[in-house]
């Protein structure tokens, strides 16, 4: 499966790369920045390995997800197969952290920036883009209780799974949209806040709808 395989290019990916950029990384890098990406602190190189570990346990949990989904499934593998789309655009962010991780280091960066955007803007819409490829998988999982939305009222039985996964798929792609928009405008403090509040938008009408199903 080509989709399996990818999953586990960018599962290990970061792990191969950070090892070889130990050779010409100096011994003491930027470690974290703040909210103004700019060093807050520094630290030795080795940290960059931790970020490579988190990505392999994380990928090691969806893994596991798909399993238990397709379990759950009456028939077929359709669970596995949305779970891995899910899985490698989850796991490309997390490639593209540890990507600016050791970029950062190599180059020592006072502030990090891609051409005239700051790191988390040019994160924030990827993160935009996956947000809107998760939000059309949705609907098409199977009721599981491992993937998709989960709530006791969209559980309640496969009418209300299908409806729910419907509507909460149109939600989760809305918010991406207005998540990739604002991360090419705003930055800093006003970003995070735009974002936590269309987030927390998206998961109110979710969670309204589940219980309008439900009853």
């Amino acid at each position: 499966m080509k989709n399996k395989k990818l999953f586990y290019i960018l599962m290990f990916l970061p792990l191969v790369v950070s090892i070889v950029a130990l050779l010409f990384l100096p011994d003491l890098i930027p470690a974290h920045y703040n909210i103004d990406n700019k060093i807050d602190r520094w630290g030795s190189k080795y940290e960059i390995l931790i970020f490579p570990v988190v990505t392999i346990l994380f990928g090691q949990f969806l893994l596991l997800m798909g399993r238990i989904a397709k379990k759950q499934e009456v028939q077929g593998n359709n669970n596995e197969k949305n779970g891995l789309i899910i899985g490698i655009c989850s796991l490309l962010i997390f490639n593209i952290i540890s990507g600016v991780m050791i970029y950062s280091g190599l180059s020592k960066a006072e502030k990090l920036s891609f051409a005239s955007f700051e790191f988390e803007q040019a994160l924030f819409f990827f993160v935009g883009i996956v947000f809107i490829v998760i939000g059309n998988v949705m609907p098409k999982l199977k009721k599981n209780g491992a993937l998709g939305f989960r709530t006791r009222n969209s559980m309640k039985n496969d009418e209300a799974w299908k409806k729910c996964q419907r509507i909460s798929g149109i939600a989760t792609m809305i918010t991406g949209i207005f998540i990739a928009i604002f991360s090419l405008i705003f930055r800093s403090i006003i970003l995070y806040v735009l974002i936590a509040i269309i987030i927390l938008i998206g998961l109110a009408v979710d969670l309204i709808y589940s219980h309008k199903v439900a009853k």
